[in-house]
């Protein structure tokens, strides 16, 4: 199933999509008898706790002195802004590195 979906994929949109853990829920859920219009509702309250983990996060961020977005991909490479926080320097008087 998992090879099916990626080769049609790559037929139909022209570039390489794998599926992910959704694929194998939806079967999960029809074998389940889960009808098909509750998939998304089901798929939400699955990972209603880490939406919520990251909300608190945001919120209430020890690390940063204000509430932050995290980016997976990004690399952080600035001062450690810890508890105490650290000066704030204004984008345009910043030194490039």
């Amino acid at each position: 199933v998992e090879q099916t979906t990626a080769d049609m994929m790559k037929k139909t949109k022209g570039m390489e999509i794998f599926p992910n853990v959704d694929l194998y829920s939806a079967s999960v859920y029809y074998m389940l008898g889960i009808p098909m219009d509750l998939n998304t509702p089901v798929f939400a309250m699955s990972r209603a706790a880490g939406w919520a983990a990251h909300v608190i996060e945001e919120k209430f961020a020890e690390a940063a002195p204000k509430p932050m977005l995290y980016r997976p991909k990004a690399v952080y490479v600035g001062k450690y802004a810890g508890p105490q926080g650290i000066d704030y320097i204004p984008i345009e008087k910043r030194v490039k590195k």
